[in-house]
């Protein structure tokens, strides 16, 4: 047996024994972690403080490294969300996701993509990815459409109508609407 497998089989038996007693954790005594790193393990409270003195600089340096790893960990999703349909995060980049106003959801380009040559390839209307409806025909329908979500009170049809009051100048206008959405 080589000092690699040692050293390996010493790790396991120290992961499952107590750092400050080695009492070996077994079905009535459950050993819990160090609250800070992790690396280690106690049986009780008491053996936790007896061996604090051998165990704080190591400890302190583990910590530190798990909150760096935790501060610049890139975030899964974006703000906006996740596309409804393939479940990746949307991108922060307007041009890389599509708003319906049907259902107002954020459908990211690859999957709309998807859906439009679908469509092409069936010869069949083209509509929303996510809820399926076809496209307004008219500005009529638009706003008969938009004004369902009001309605609905979904948030995302109202900061887009504060977004539209703001572009306006109709700042107490816009106020209501994201008061409402948010």
């Amino acid at each position: 047996m080589s000092t690699t497998d040692n050293n390996i089989d010493t790790e396991a038996a120290d992961e499952k024994c107590c750092a400050s007693c080695g009492i070996a954790e077994v079905d009535d005594i459950k050993l819990k972690n160090c609250d800070d790193c992790d690396l280690v393990r106690y049986c009780s409270d008491t053996c936790q403080e007896d061996h604090r003195l051998q165990h704080e600089a190591i400890c302190k340096e583990r910590a530190a490294k798990l909150r760096d790893e935790l501060l610049f960990k890139q975030p899964e999703s974006s703000y906006l969300g996740d596309c409804p349909i393939c479940c990746l995060p949307l991108s922060l980049d307007s041009k890389k996701y599509v708003k319906y106003s049907c259902c107002s959801k954020l459908v990211c380009k690859g999957c709309t993509t998807a859906h439009i040559m679908r469509h092409l390839d069936e010869g069949s209307p083209n509509g929303c990815p996510f809820c399926r409806q076809l496209y307004a025909k008219s500005d009529e329908e638009l706003k008969e459409r938009r004004k369902k979500r009001f309605e609905a009170n979904d948030p995302f049809a109202l900061r887009e109508a504060g977004m539209k009051h703001f572009g306006d100048g109709d700042y107490d206008g816009a106020f209501e609407y994201f008061t409402k959405a948010a």
